[in-house]
């Protein structure tokens, strides 16, 4: 992997299958701000904006590459992501801090958004002074890499860059048992539209055109 920057240009990086950066500025999210259906999209009803009359707080437990944390903090969502790869968080400090420079997007992600570096399993298992816990989240939210496709061209280009840079999330079930524990109002696990839920316990699904939101309720 070779990692470019120019604090100017978003982050890049460079793999076998090509190259991808953290862009919150221009490009496809800039598009998906604007004109992305706001609060009646699958993920702002997933996680519950839609009906909230309060900003929720969401620990994004699996940030990636920013984008579904970034669009939750557009639609009023306080937001806290978690990425333990320490190249791609480089990448996400460096696409958030061109953003919050940014004069519209300044306004908008100004204590919104936020990242950390770490793995969410250990931060989720510090229930008392960790950042989590200080963070005070009502939702966990979860996008653990999808199973390979058999036919790779079918698989966007930026997620097969992406898995070549991070590998696959081997503990994606311990993550959610671990924010299955943790005491919020809901946890949501995004998955292909097709795919079996991670784990038993589903209150109700979302579905988008090509994902699918588990959302697993706190049991009262």
């Amino acid at each position: 992997m070779t990692l470019s920057s120019d604090h100017d240009k978003p982050l890049g990086f460079s793999a076998d299958a090509g190259e991808i950066t953290v862009d919150f500025v221009k490009g496809k999210l800039d598009y998906r701000r604007k004109f992305g259906g706001g609060k009646k999209q699958a993920l702002s009803k997933a996680v519950g904006l839609h009906k909230s009359k309060q900003s929720l707080r969401v620990f994004d437990a699996t940030a990636g590459l920013g984008r579904d944390s970034f669009v939750l903090a557009c639609l009023g969502a306080t937001v806290l992501g978690c990425e333990r790869h320490p190249q791609v968080f480089a990448a996400l400090h460096h696409g958030l801090q061109r953003a919050l420079e940014d004069i519209e997007l300044g306004e908008v992600l100004e204590d919104r958004l936020s990242f950390v570096n770490g793995d969410a399993i250990e931060l989720l298992s510090c229930t008392a002074n960790g950042v989590v816990s200080n963070f005070r989240p009502d939702v966990i939210y979860l996008d653990p890499m999808h199973p390979p496709q058999k036919k790779s061209a079918l698989a966007k280009k930026d997620m097969r860059i992406f898995r070549e840079i991070v590998g696959s999330d081997a503990d994606q079930l311990d993550l959610l048992e671990a924010a299955l524990k943790y005491p919020v109002a809901r946890v949501v696990v995004k998955r292909p539209t097709h795919a079996a839920p991670l784990r038993e316990g589903v209150s109700h699904s979302i579905k988008g055109k090509t994902t699918r939101f588990d959302v697993y309720m706190a049991q009262s």
